[in-house]
């Protein structure tokens, strides 16, 4: 299929928070993330116009609990901001620049992670940070904030200065793994203003047909 060489327009640029760059669109029923933009960071939608949703995210009724539809707001009094797929991908796009106050996690388990991460993320399972693990060996929850998150330990006082901003993700509007170890995190004092929750998490993502890693 013949591609034309567009110019991403100042007001869509503006949208992805990237400047004004040359894209590549396919002609006829190109499927772009924005109109004119077709690929940031890597991250680009399946071409395929006949393309299903993948079957690990078709099933609809999953038991409730664990698996219940999450609010919007699931963090109340704490003003954690719910994020869109465009958020993800600007997140991404500055990880891949070498950005190194921001994270993509995803907080699923091992076995959900290696069928596909978003790219650029980072796998921290939220089994490693929650109520129960901080019950069981809160030391080996403070070793990832410290080792991952970008924490300072200071003789045991937990400094959030320089702390990362975190772009969370698991499975979707019905996935309690990030809200858990979002609780978790704030149970410890870190800043809401440095927490993203992507409550779409991959099952929007492969509805939209974005690349997974």
């Amino acid at each position: 299929m013949k591609l034309q060489t567009l110019v991403v327009s100042s007001a869509v640029a503006a949208a992805l928070s990237i400047s004004p760059v040359f894209a590549e669109e396919v002609k006829g029923k190109g499927v772009g993330i924005t109109k004119g933009v077709m690929e940031v960071a890597g991250i680009s939608r399946n071409q395929d116009n006949n393309a299903m949703i993948d079957p690990a995210f078709a099933k609809t009724s999953r038991p409730c609990p664990p698996f219940c539809i999450q609010p919007t707001k699931p963090f109340a009094p704490a003003a954690v901001e719910t994020i869109s797929e465009l958020d993800i991908i600007n997140a991404a796009r500055d990880v891949a620049a070498g950005d190194s106050s921001i994270l993509v996690v995803d907080s699923r388990t091992p076995g959900w992670a290696k069928k596909g991460m978003i790219p650029h993320a980072i796998n921290v399972p939220f089994t490693k940070v929650n109520s129960k693990a901080l019950a069981k060996d809160p030391m080996a929850v403070v070793d990832i904030l410290t080792g991952t998150f970008g924490v300072k330990d200071m003789d045991g006082v937990l400094n959030y200065d320089n702390a990362k901003t975190l772009y969370l993700y698991c499975n979707g509007a019905w996935c309690g793994q990030s809200p858990a170890k979002i609780r978790a995190l704030l149970s410890m004092g870190y800043p809401q203003s440095k927490i993203k929750y992507y409550r779409g998490g991959m099952n929007a993502w492969k509805l939209l047909g974005l690349t997974t890693k």
